[in-house]
């Protein structure tokens, strides 16, 4: 089915919006650092899928400047031998040209053990992770997370238009044939518009992701894949400062071939960050193969 592109090119008239930015109130209004596994200081994937049963995530680097010390604590994923290290995911590398580091589970070499894979990106006001296996027969269980890891606001003003910019890493799951998978990492670059002038009460936030690679389960570079993902048009919860949950389409040579869902959080004193999720499932850019993608993105404020 042919998909027009609704990411108009009216989008890149979004020009500089002034000096400021009305996202959020002064900082000293605020009562400390939000809690990011807690409440609506996040945004998780089991909203967005059945089989993303992550629900909480923490990040330790135990005190050290080793980056191989590096561990996330991941919950309510089955098989991942979590009652080892606590459920530490061990840090094993960089995804080449992206902010994201890569984390595997721990394993125990006992029946049962399920591998999972993870990228990680932590800011000054942020944290994102998306977490897959390839160990099942089906796409399996899995996460995404973007938090929150500092104080925010309520958006004061709605007379703007803004642009933000940054990365976005996924773990993709793809089946070429029953009962045998295989974990791709992609990475991407993201732009998000926020519209706080047009709508009387919601606002709007929409973006793309392009310039999308793709690599092995180790990391290593397998080339550029077509196609984009389409964040369509998200409102803004101002009371909780996140965007509700929208869709998410997978784009090839002007076809759909992939849908799921997207959610944020804005992150920063003054607006700075937007953290996000996003699941879609369809097939991949030229084979075809059946392929679920868990991403997550940050992106920064450029005005």
């Amino acid at each position: 089915m042919k998909q027009p592109i609704i990411m108009a090119l009216c989008l890149g008239l979004m020009g500089a919006c002034g000096d400021g930015n009305p996202f959020f109130v002064d900082p000293a209004d605020e009562a400390g650092d939000a809690d990011p596994t807690a409440g609506t200081s996040s945004v998780y994937g089991t909203a967005l899928n059945a089989a993303l049963t992550m629900n909480a995530l923490d990040y330790d680097d135990q005190g050290t400047a080793d980056p191989t010390d590096d561990i996330l604590l991941v919950n309510n994923l089955p098989f991942d031998n979590s009652d080892v290290s606590d459920g530490g995911y061990t840090r094993i590398g960089v995804l080449s040209t992206s902010p994201f580091d890569l984390y595997e589970s721990p394993t125990s070499g006992g029946p049962g053990d399920r591998k999972y894979f993870a990228v990680f990106q932590r800011t000054t006001y942020a944290q994102v992770a998306a977490v897959a296996t390839d160990d099942y027969v089906d796409f399996g269980f899995g996460g995404a997370s973007a938090q929150r890891v500092g104080p925010s606001g309520t958006p004061a003003s709605r007379a703007a238009l803004y642009t933000f910019t940054g990365d976005y890493a996924a773990v993709a799951v793809v089946r070429p044939d029953a009962g045998g998978g295989t974990l791709r990492y992609i990475t991407g670059d993201v732009t998000v518009f926020v519209d706080l002038e047009d709508f009387d009460t919601n606002a709007a936030v929409e973006g793309i992701i392009d310039n999308r690679q793709y690599f092995d389960d180790t990391g290593a570079p397998l080339g550029p894949l077509s196609g984009y993902i389409e964040l369509g048009i998200a409102s803004i919860d101002f009371e909780n400062d996140l965007t509700l949950a929208s869709t998410a389409t997978s784009v090839d040579a002007a076809v759909t071939i992939g849908s799921g869902q997207w959610s944020s959080v804005f992150a920063g004193p003054n607006g700075e960050e937007i953290a996000g999720i996003v699941v879609i499932e369809g097939t991949m850019p030229v084979t075809g193969d059946p392929v679920r993608e868990t991403g997550v993105f940050i992106v920064t404020n450029t005005e």
